[in-house]
């Protein structure tokens, strides 16, 4: 069964082609008039009698999809795309090897030892890369063997170079750790628990502590008398209170991605980039993977996810639940490791046409002591003072 294919035919003078096209005795199943183009639909046989007929005419397959049309695209770029792919397999083999070894530290000998222990696994100029299971192994293996000199290593490459991060062994000097120091408040709060160290526990759980107040002294006394004094240590854990404040509008723009996905190539020259084949999609986002670096010359695949922009309006139970979310994320900004977020509120909304108005009360569980030099904690205009910093 011969294949029927839609085509194009360039030509302003559509009735005068379709008499042409009449005269040659070619079928026609169905015609369209598109702008400065006429399409027609007809036999793969007869498409290839209008390419030798119509010498003078913008001929093409179009809109067909499979073999036919990949082999009249790769018939027509044949020689670009073998050049192009000729080129592309040498660029990737040579980035499979290694052209320089950059090893970051400033002292000659840790450099040459570094050399010296990474020839000995094979890693040297001219020498094919190393996958990451067999580096991770390497650099375990150099840390055994140095481990009085070395702290830290790393491997990696970035384009045709090996790049070596290092971190000498440091001995502390114990001798610096503070003699005398409190531990005191950083917040208001409520104390939700205490671990003690080293000094004396001038707080309870449970106990409200003002900002600047000592929770852990580091007076050693007796019958109010200090007998000895040294640095105090310790963790306080204590209940933290916020009150957040967003305004979030009811109209939300958001972008959503279709299945449209296309692929290029671009290359990278002094910090500009130029993409090899035009995108047909006006809104994308792009990831990259370099295929290949030098100095400042990259080559790079492109994947070009198309995605739509669009407006929502959002319902009053979905505008504050953004509005808590936000207050959340702003609040979370302030936490670190082992600290959380214990409960929230809502205490006022207010709503109007466009946006609506939230006070959020918000407790959180937080490390609420922070080393003073010196004991007897904080006097009033020391407080005043801290607290006015913030």
């Amino acid at each position: 069964m011969n294949k029927i294919v839609w085509v194009k035919i360039k030509n302003k003078r559509y009735y005068n082609t379709l008499i042409k096209l009449n005269e040659i005795g070619i079928t026609l199943y169905e015609t369209k008039k598109d702008k400065d183009y006429l399409l027609i639909k007809t036999s793969l046989k007869d498409y290839k009698r209008i390419k030798k007929y119509l010498v003078s005419y913008e001929v093409e397959i179009y809109d067909v999809s499979g073999f036919l049309k990949v082999k009249e695209l790769a018939q027509k770029y044949l020689v670009f795309i073998l050049s192009s792919l000729l080129s592309i397999g040498i660029l990737m083999l040579a980035n499979l090897m290694v052209f320089k070894i950059d090893i970051k530290s400033n002292k000659e000998s840790i450099r040459e030892l570094l050399l010296e222990e990474l020839k000995k696994y094979g890693l040297k100029v001219g020498t094919l890369k190393h996958n990451h299971k067999d580096i991770e192994v390497i650099v375990q293996n150099i840390l055994e063997d140095n481990k009085d000199i070395l702290e830290w290593l790393e491997i990696k490459y970035d384009g045709l170079i090996m790049v070596v991060n290092v971190t000498e062994k440091t001995i502390f000097n114990n001798e610096e750790e503070k003699d005398e120091c409190d531990i005191v408040s950083k917040k208001d709060a409520k104390i939700l628990s205490m671990n003690l160290y080293r000094g004396v526990a001038l707080k309870e759980v449970n106990d409200y502590v003002l900002k600047g107040e000592t929770l852990i002294s580091g007076a050693i006394t007796h019958n109010e008398e200090v007998k000895n004094t040294t640095c105090a240590s310790g963790e306080v854990y204590g209940e933290v209170w916020y009150k957040a404040k967003v305004e979030v509008p009811f109209l939300e723009n958001y972008i959503e991605y279709t299945n449209k996905n296309r692929y290029n190539l671009s290359i990278n020259i002094n910090d500009k980039e130029y993409a090899i084949f035009k995108s047909r999609l006006e809104h994308k986002k792009i990831s990259k993977t370099v295929l290949y670096k030098l100095n400042d010359f990259q080559i790079n695949f492109l994947k070009e996810k198309e995605y739509k922009e669009s407006t929502k309006v959002l319902t009053q139970n979905e505008a504050m639940n953004k509005g808590i979310n936000l207050a959340i994320e702003k609040v979370n900004l302030r936490l670190g490791e082992n600290e959380e977020i214990l409960t929230k509120k809502v205490l006022k909304k207010e709503v109007n046409d466009s946006t609506i108005y939230l006070e959020i009360f918000i407790v959180t569980k937080e490390n609420i002591g922070i080393v003073k030099e010196g004991i007897g904690g904080l006097n009033n205009d020391e407080i005043a003072s801290w607290k006015n910093s913030e």
